[in-house]
């Protein structure tokens, strides 16, 4: 209290001034519509800034649920819609209905591009629904395979793998290839297995295959990047660019086949009549 007093009387001066410059503004602001209005507006004004800026604090730090909301979103709306594209009008063609595939967003704690082998780490488990050999997609391009499972975490095979093979299929042409990584740089992949009488061009485009019992038909792989024509009678090659970039991967859905046990089941029975 003694301090209080000793700052009022040190500063009466100042007080004072500042106390009769709002009393003078309110007494003008009442006196006439126009500056009253005037007032009322700057104070809106104001006070509508700062909640501005308080909103986009909150958002900023609320970005990381948005995003994770958002993901659940997108893995419901592809689970309840049924795509089919349509190469001949490069159209998709959307309709409600049952679809084969379920839809799993899942985050990534862990990732690397950098090694021989590399593998990403999920925030998705067994007690979600994953399971070995289900397929991971990004929302640009496919991501790679699930390898190993536990509780709450999954362990994925990414494209960027010595041991990485995927059909694919060129469409422009509808000519099966495989694709596999062969190249030490996490934005591009080796295309192999190209049959010789088809001339690839920069960037055509690469699909996932109807062959392939882990991704669906018809997702996004990459672009043609270089073609490499090789001796007659010999398959050539092309380097693809990698739709997905790894370098800065955060959310992936992992697909579950549906139908997965029935095609299993029959698989079984063809090595056994083999």
């Amino acid at each position: 209290m003694y301090n209080l007093r000793r700052f009022i009387i040190k500063h009466h001066f100042v007080i004072l001034f500042i106390l009769l410059e709002v009393i003078s503004i309110l007494l003008l602001a009442n006196s006439q519509r126009f500056h009253r209005n005037r007032m009322v507006n700057t104070t809106n004004d104001v006070v509508g800034k700062i909640y501005e800026w308080n909103s986009e604090i909150g958002y900023y730090f609320s970005l990381n649920s948005t995003n994770e909301q958002l993901a659940e979103e997108n893995a419901m709306l592809r689970q309840k819609l049924s795509i089919m594209y349509d190469t001949s009008t490069c159209t998709y063609n959307i309709s409600e209905g049952d679809t084969l595939y379920k839809y799993i967003p899942a985050q990534v704690v862990n990732n690397s591009i950098n090694q021989a082998n590399n593998y990403i780490i999920i925030n998705k488990g067994a007690v979600d629904g994953i399971e070995r050999d289900m397929s991971v997609i990004s929302s640009e391009g496919i991501v790679g395979v699930v390898t190993d499972v536990s509780r709450h975490y999954a362990s994925i095979m990414s494209l960027l793998h010595s041991k990485s093979l995927v059909g694919v299929r060129i469409k422009e042409s509808q000519e099966l290839a495989s694709l596999k990584w062969g190249t030490n740089n996490y934005r591009y992949g080796m295309v192999e297995d190209i049959p010789t009488h088809i001339v690839l061009n920069t960037g055509d485009t690469i699909l996932t295959s109807s062959h392939s019992y882990i991704f669906p038909e018809d997702l996004m792989v990459g672009t043609i990047e270089e073609f490499y024509p090789t001796a007659v009678d010999a398959l050539n090659k092309a380097k693809i660019r990698f739709a997905t970039d790894f370098a800065t991967l955060r959310h992936v859905y992992v697909i579950k086949n549906l139908h997965k046990p029935e095609l299993d089941s029959l698989k079984a029975k063809f090595k056994q009549n083999e």
